[in-house]
């Protein structure tokens, strides 16, 4: 088990099995050192985070939401690369929120990802980031979330 994982247990924290891509995609790409994941959201195979901010979540449930994205996100990240500890640094996240048209704290449920990843990498995994609150997101999850990784073989 690699480095990453380990911290995962002491955490508490797993990553989940992976989840087949809902179309005629990959659930990322390597090119290079660079690996790109497709947008992916709270979903399991047996669960679903759903629901809208400003209407009935609250920022720990967007919170909540963001981090589980992000174990799915490294799930599929491993399927490609092998190993999570072969990455040397999270580069960008992109989150997308779905939220009624009156709230603006995106940046707050998307921290559940962006925390992780810095607890998980350190200085390796400040990143830049991007959020905005959509209608709405596949399988009515509160977040969909998509990120790019350096990595190293």
């Amino acid at each position: 088990m690699s480095l990453i994982e380990n911290k995962l247990n002491t955490m508490g924290l797993s990553l989940p099995e992976h989840v087949a891509p809902a179309g005629s995609y990959l659930v990322g790409y390597q090119t290079g050192n660079l690996v790109f994941t497709s947008a992916v959201g709270p979903r399991t195979n047996d669960s679903n985070i759903t629901g809208v901010m400003g209407l009935d979540c609250s920022i720990d449930d967007g919170y909540e939401a963001a981090q589980r994205t992000c174990l799915r996100i490294l799930s599929n990240v491993k399927s490609i690369i092998g190993d999570l500890d072969k990455i040397t640094h999270v580069v960008k996240i992109f989150g997308m929120v779905q939220a009624t048209t009156d709230f603006n704290e995106y940046a707050r449920v998307v921290n559940g990802c962006s925390d992780l990843l810095v607890e998980l990498y350190g200085e390796n995994g400040k990143h830049a980031r991007s959020s905005m609150g959509v209608a709405r997101n596949p399988f009515d999850g509160v977040v969909s979330i998509d990120a790019i990784f350096e990595v190293t073989d």
